[in-house]
């Protein structure tokens, strides 16, 4: 049943009609209103908005915004201005709530996002209009619709919220076009690094750590060593110089707490782009690089794990291993053949996180436990296989000297300074052999498309169902199930997480018995690409972020009910 479309006088009166009436009757007030320069939607109003919030939309003509045209003519300078719009909301938000009231009644909010710079749909640019998509925490006292308030907050609060917001003058324009060229900018250097040679790319003057949601100061600015530094010309700030790490695979050594893994955190997540001011604008890595660790107790459906682990037993079969709880050595097997099967040019590790049989066996530890004993192969005869066989980077902290034979550049880093050691390595490669014995020479194939089975995908809800949410970890919750994607370190956030449950839902209907995860998961990304989040839900709520294929399978592949051919 269509809507009828009324005026802002209309919700007025509307509005006064109910004071103090039960709180539920709000939602008699659901539909579409014209203001004078923008249109409000009520989408939902709860059937107890006293405690769940209500959502709404507006939507302004782009004429009445006076925004400059330039301003939305890409792709990455539309979801820089759709960021920054979201993002000045939501500051701007806590200023024009309601103070009255009980808990958070009058309490205006949108999706608010991390320090990565993602595409939400909390912010949409149409043909001709911008929409805002927002809740709020309708007034009430007692219960009842608190009238004087309401009025309030949908007549002047809302109102002035949204011009402050929306209107061009009302922005800061220097501020705007600084993170649209920002965002510009870092798409350039990620699309220019495979045809430079590099992985990854860290500006000079970058900031690197982060303690819990905020970035500190480092000891000393970000230096690159002058053997790697390399220039890049970008469209709007001009030459922006740093450090290239090449493709191959790189080594990062150095002593505790000298800043490796919190180099290696920064590109890990320099797979986007980040905001402004943040410090890391300019850490770019290859869209593609997917960071490996182990996750004792994760879940491992039909995953070919031969090239890491053999098989000693007909109980155990490697080609096509499944258990409910992985040890870590499995689980980090799995972990690199799931990103292998989705695609990569770039694995991340670190020492602190590998299984140490992983990490590599010396010469000492052969002569003393022979391969037969051993059923685990170490990464030391494998990374250079996969670079070479299959053009796969990585880059790897710590673990040992042994590393320096496959190495083709090592990095020091001492209190966060960086020296390139090369040509040293190698020289101590030649003046002090290890006597390591490769234990692997086998190419390590692509893996078969598993082909999830339909039904194990299905989203089940189940009224008698625990559903409450579980504490101190990300989880991607779909249907009845949470599933704990809290050792996935390249998720960022919940936004994330929601759109990643819609995305599986939406990968549940297009598989079939002959679709692979991997195709599946591409017809998901080709659709959201082409449409937008919107694709992935019926419902306009503002509440989702953008994510790679790498995460949606990561998902997937932990689900405990999935089964795969």
């Amino acid at each position: 049943m269509e809507i009828k479309r009324k005026t802002q006088n209309d919700l007025n009166k509307a509005i006064i009609a109910l004071d103090r009436k039960p709180s539920r009757e709000y939602r008699t007030i659901a539909g579409t209103f014209s203001f004078d320069d923008f249109e409000l939607i009520i989408d939902y109003i709860p059937e107890n908005p006293e405690k769940t919030p209500s959502r709404l939309r507006a939507n302004m003509p782009l004429k009445n915004t006076k925004f400059p045209f330039d301003i939305f003519n890409t792709k990455s300078r539309e979801i820089a201005a759709r960021d920054f719009i979201a993002r000045h909301f939501a500051d701007k938000a806590e200023r024009y709530s309601l103070s009255a009231g009980s808990g958070k009644s009058g309490h205006i909010s949108i999706d608010r996002q991390s320090l990565e710079l993602l595409e939400t749909n909390a912010v949409v640019i149409g043909e001709d209009s911008i929409e805002v998509r927002f809740s709020v925490q309708l007034p009430e006292k007692f219960g009842n619709v608190n009238c004087k308030d309401a009025v309030e907050l949908f007549m002047k609060r809302i109102p002035g919220l949204l011009h402050d917001c929306l209107l061009f003058n009302n922005l800061d324009g220097e501020e705007l076009a600084n993170c649209i060229e920002t965002n510009e900018d870092a798409d350039f250097i990620r699309k220019a690094l495979p045809e430079r040679g590099l992985a990854a790319f860290v500006a000079d003057g970058s900031v690197l750590r982060l303690e819990g949601s905020r970035v500190v100061k480092d000891p000393a600015p970000f230096r690159s060593p002058k053997e790697l530094s390399v220039t890049f010309d970008c469209p709007n700030r001009g030459e922006i110089s740093g450090m290239g790490i090449p493709a191959g695979i790189t080594v990062l050594n150095g002593g505790f707490f000298q800043g490796k893994s919190t180099l290696l955190r920064a590109i890990e997540l320099g797979v986007y782009n980040h905001v402004c001011g943040d410090g890391r604008e300019f850490i770019i890595t290859v869209p593609d690089a997917v960071s490996i660790r182990s996750e004792e107790g994760r879940r491992v459906e039909n995953v070919d794990i031969s090239p890491f682990i053999a098989a000693k037993s007909r109980q155990f079969d490697a080609d096509h291993y499944s258990t409910q709880e992985a040890s870590p050595a499995v689980s980090m097997a799995a972990n690199i053949m799931e990103a292998l099967e989705i695609g990569t040019s770039l694995l991340l590790f670190d020492d602190e996180e590998m299984v140490h049989t992983f990490a590599g066996r010396d010469a000492r530890m052969q002569a003393i436990v022979p391969k037969k004993s051993e059923p685990v192969s170490s990464l030391l005869d494998h990374l250079p296989v996969l670079r070479d066989k299959h053009g796969i980077s990585s880059i790897v902290v710590g673990a040992s000297g042994d590393y320096f034979d496959i190495a083709d550049t090592v990095i020091v880093i001492d209190n966060y300074k960086l020296t390139d050691v090369t040509e040293q390595a190698k020289k101590i490669v030649k003046e002090h052999p290890t006597g390591r014995t490769v234990e692997s020479k086998n190419a390590i194939p692509m893996p078969r498309g598993r082909c999830p089975l339909n039904h194990s995908l299905e989203p089940v809800k189940s009224k008698n169902s625990d559903r409450s949410r579980p504490q101190g970890k990300r989880f991607v919750q779909y249907g009845d199930e949470f599933i704990d994607v809290s050792y996935v370190t390249q998720f960022v956030n919940q936004s994330q997480s929601r759109a990643i449950s819609r995305g599986i839902s939406m990968v549940y209907k297009v598989m079939d018995s002959s679709t692979s995860l991997k195709d599946a998961i591409s017809k998901v990304m080709v659709r959201v690409d082409t449409i937008g989040l919107d694709a992935l839900s019926n419902r306009l709520m503002g509440d989702m972020a953008s994510f790679r294929p790498h995460e949606l399978a990561a998902a997937i592949n932990r689900m405990r009910k999935m089964k795969a051919k």
